[in-house]
């Protein structure tokens, strides 16, 4: 998918699927599902650089949009997750528009970047994509403080909170995301700023719930629960009804 094509997905009410457990089956089903588009998290999930590629060859299989949380903001991962084929980085650990840059750098050729040229997969040796999508990550109340400057920056494309981080920089637990008014203070900060540069400002969501809240907020694109979580959850659900008179699994570890 092209720049603008998945930037006009993270504009339109988008609702994203997340993976963290390594494998291209679970991949394949969560590109199946009909996630407007699907992250690969390499900087919390357990998905290495060897599992990369097919996970993001099987999304490709489905039609759905991919893009990589890159481990951090250097060119390296960036670079890895881009020539393995995703449309797009999420670089965390974004505080100040300098880090921005260096973020969009990384994600562009000459004379626009610091990328290297150098096209591996099949169908991109042929032909010279466009640009990634280049979101970064707002977390910190530092990146709140310069938020108007990251999303000035040439080739920041999107805004990303990560609403757990974002409060524990605060000094509060991570239930400030479910509605302390400091916290939403910062957030409408964030979305003023996106809307000053006519962009994209998405948010990780614990739940639908989360989704709904940050929605009625001004946020324009949403990464739900992992596939972990997922998992997870249907299994005890599926135990807990098999059980005499739905009690509850017992759980282990």
């Amino acid at each position: 998918m092209s720049e603008s094509g998945l930037l006009d997905v993270l504009r339109g009410d988008a609702v994203g699927g997340w993976l963290q457990l390594p494998g291209s089956a679970t991949a394949e089903v969560i590109g199946s599902v009909g996630f407007d588009v699907v992250c690969v998290d390499t900087q919390h999930g357990l998905i290495g650089p060897d599992s990369l590629l097919p996970m993001l060859q099987a999304l490709a299989a489905t039609g759905t949009p991919s893009m990589v949380r890159v481990h951090w903001n250097a060119p390296s991962p960036i670079t890895e997750a881009l020539d393995r084929g995703a449309a797009g980085v999420i670089v965390p650990l974004v505080n100040s528009a300098q880090e921005a840059a260096a973020a969009a750098s990384a994600c562009r050729w000459p004379p626009h970047g610091t990328r290297s040229y150098g096209p591996t997969r099949h169908g991109f040796m042929t032909s010279a994509p466009g640009d990634p999508v280049c979101a970064v990550m707002v977390e910190s109340v530092a990146a709140v403080e310069a938020v108007s400057d990251i999303v000035a920056v040439d080739g920041v494309d999107a805004v990303f909170v990560g609403p757990s981080d974002l409060a524990l920089s605060m000094g509060r637990p991570t239930s400030a995301q479910d509605g302390d008014p400091d916290y939403d203070a910062l957030l409408a900060r964030v979305l003023e700023a996106g809307r000053a540069a006519d962009m994209p400002v998405g948010i990780f969501c614990a739940s639908a719930g989360h989704v709904q809240r940050f929605r009625e907020l001004g946020f324009t694109y949403f990464f739900v629960r992992g596939d972990g979580a997922l998992l997870a959850e249907m299994a005890a659900a599926e135990l807990r009804a098999s059980r005499p008179g739905g009690a509850e699994p017992l759980r282990r570890g």
